[in-house]
């Protein structure tokens, strides 16, 4: 006999490199899924948050708005005048620090032709023997800040001629004739010692007369106009420095994402550079969002940042990755042992053939050892199955350790979710083993003893009571023989079949299995019939083989050796096994078995 060569993985059979093939395949597809998945889920994220930063914007400028518009109210209630005192009282009422969070103050601007000028700086010094109206300028227009509150915070503000300089004149003269909000181009206000960008925020005021004020801001027109300028009294304002308006109306500390405002290419606010420490230099989302505000043409661009990131970071896929390899890796090996056993199995039977001719004697020799080797080749399988298992049950123990471990943290969900995958698949690696022991015990130490096919039945029956309960399986069964047999292994082949034929139930129809036998020459017929979802035909010669599955474990699970245990049984016993079946028309598995089986 010649020199055994060493083994080499190019022995393998090529169905073996496919299923492992396969199996890596899908590893990599569901990792490439699950990142996918992480990737829409964090995109959507940051969609929603950019829109509630822009709603909130939206909101809080609403809501200053109507603070300037309660302060008109509060002049028409004072029949188109009001004093310094009587601004104080409004003012303090608004509880601008608590309800107005960003707002530097609210203050009134009159409309004040050369003509009134005297009278209106003797009404305010009487009050204020300091004030007066700053700086000088050539414009036609006079329209000074007469009260603003806070005034400790806005002193350089009082008597500003607003129609000094361009940005705020142009605002100004804008909401006198639309009558409505407007706010300014970007400005540096005089009470600012930071020169940071800021705006003015006025709604206008004006004297009343016939028209009521409703007309004179809702009518369209050229003449329309000229009467909001005819009769344009001043305007109730509020002065803001963007960056405070901002940490009022959106904390950092509250959203995940950095802003920068811009007006007409002016950088009015910006978050978006590396000297904030939430910057990211390449963020993962980006959106830039164009906004019409009260005359006003602003472009807010919202980016990701590292706490967008630190946040939404998810490790399942990097676990579903490696778990997977893994699994591959003891498929793999698997089908190492088992293809080298089964070489030196094919090689000796191959070798004891050739030399069947010249030497009986010897060929009855290598008969025995062809039984011995059978026999090692069984203890072998077993023994590897059982081996596999204790990596198997530590790869368990450490999952549930580390399940035990983040029990009491709740913001991991994704490890959580990750370890289940991993405790998933261990399971199902597990079944395979189980299943592959179980094949492998098949007829061991058969001992033939006389069965009562019906008790056998009613002991299968009574061990599937909860599943039949639970699918409402009707069961209609014949009275079947007693006859010579190994009661363990076909108590197996029994409960396999039944087993089978609830799982693969067709859904739409009460599930009713048939079981009958019939006597022939040399041997006993049995059929088990169900009205399940069926089997291909083209697939009648596959369904026998081992770790052959027709769908998918998320749809039927399983280990795909049910049917190669049957098809072992049934040869046990002298017999043969087969099907018969249409897709959604149910099924009949047919199996014989010798009235005098072979020990």
């Amino acid at each position: 006999m010649e020199q055994q060569k060493p083994f080499t993985m190019g022995n393998l059979h090529w169905a073996h490199w496919l299923i492992v093939a396969l199996s890596l395949l899908m590893t990599i597809a569901v990792w490439q899924y699950s990142k996918i998945q992480i990737q829409e889920k964090n995109e959507n994220r940051f969609h929603r948050e950019a829109e509630q930063v822009i709603t909130l914007i939206i909101e809080r400028l609403q809501k200053y708005e109507d603070a300037l518009w309660s302060g008109v109210a509060t002049i028409k209630s004072h029949e188109d005048t009001i004093n310094f005192s009587q601004w104080q009282s409004f003012s303090s009422a608004l509880h601008l620090p608590e309800k107005y969070k960003g707002i530097n103050g609210i203050g009134v601007i009159f409309n004040v032709p050369d003509t009134a000028l005297p009278d209106y700086l003797r009404r305010q010094q009487q009050d204020r023997p300091d004030y007066r109206i700053h700086p000088a300028h050539q414009n036609v227009y006079r329209f000074p800040i007469t009260y603003i509150e806070p005034m400790a915070d806005n002193l350089n503000a009082v008597g500003l001629d607003v129609a000094h300089e361009s940005n705020r004149l142009k605002a100004a003269l804008k909401a006198r004739d639309s009558g409505q909000a407007q706010i300014t181009a970007p400005i540096y206000l005089v009470q600012s010692e930071e020169r940071t960008p800021g705006f003015l925020f006025y709604v206008p005021f004006y004297n009343s007369t016939n028209d009521s004020d409703s007309e004179l801001i809702y009518e369209d027109g050229d003449l329309a106009i000229k009467k909001r300028q005819q009769q344009f009294a001043g305007m109730v304002y509020a002065p803001f420095i963007v960056y405070k308006l901002m940490q009022g109306t959106l904390e950092k500390a509250r959203r995940h994402v950095g802003i920068t405002i811009s007006d007409d290419g002016f950088l009015l606010y910006d978050e978006n550079h590396k000297n904030d420490k939430r910057y990211e230099k390449g963020p993962q989302f980006q959106q830039a969002f164009p906004l019409e505000v009260y005359g006003r043409s602003w472009l807010i661009t919202i980016r990701s940042s590292s706490a967008f990131r630190n946040e939404t970071s998810n490790n399942q896929p990097t676990f579903i990755l490696v778990c997977g390899i893994i699994i591959d890796a003891m498929l793999f090996f698997l089908f190492i042992i088992l293809s080298n056993a089964n070489r030196r199995a094919t090689k000796l039977a191959n070798y004891m053939t050739e030399g069947y001719q010249a030497k009986s004697l010897e060929l009855e020799r290598n008969i025995e050892r062809l039984k011995e080797s059978n026999t090692e080749l069984e203890q072998f399988a077993f023994a590897a199955s059982h081996d596999l298992q204790e990596p198997l049950r530590t790869l368990t123990s450490f999952t549930e350790l580390l399940k035990d471990e983040l029990g009491s943290n709740p913001d991991k969900p994704h490890v959580i979710a990750s370890i289940k995958y991993i405790s998933e698949a261990a399971e199902r690696m597990q079944c395979l083993v189980l299943g592959l022991m179980s094949y492998s015990r098949i007829g061991r130490e058969p001992e033939l003893m006389s069965v009562d096919c019906n008790d056998l039945l009613d002991d299968v029956l009574s061990d599937l009571s909860v599943v039949i309960k639970e699918n409402n399986v009707k069961i209609v069964r014949a009275t079947l023989p007693v006859i010579l047999a190994f009661p363990t292994e076909l108590r197996m082949l029994f409960l396999n079949l039944i087993s089978n034929a609830i799982k693969f139930k067709n859904r739409e129809t009460t599930p009713c299995i048939t079981i009958s036998s019939k006597e022939e020459d040399d041997h006993w017929l049995f059929s088990i019939t169900d009205n399940g979802i069926g089997i291909d035909p083209k697939q009648f010669e596959h369904v026998f083989l081992i770790f052959k599955r027709l769908h998918s474990q998320d749809d039927y699970p399983g280990s795909g050796i049910g049917l190669s245990k049957c098809k072992k049984v049934v040869a046990l016993h002298g017999g043969k096994i087969w099907v018969s079946s249409k897709i959604n028309e149910g099924s009949t598995f047919f199996f014989t078995l010798a009235k005098s089986p072979k020990k």
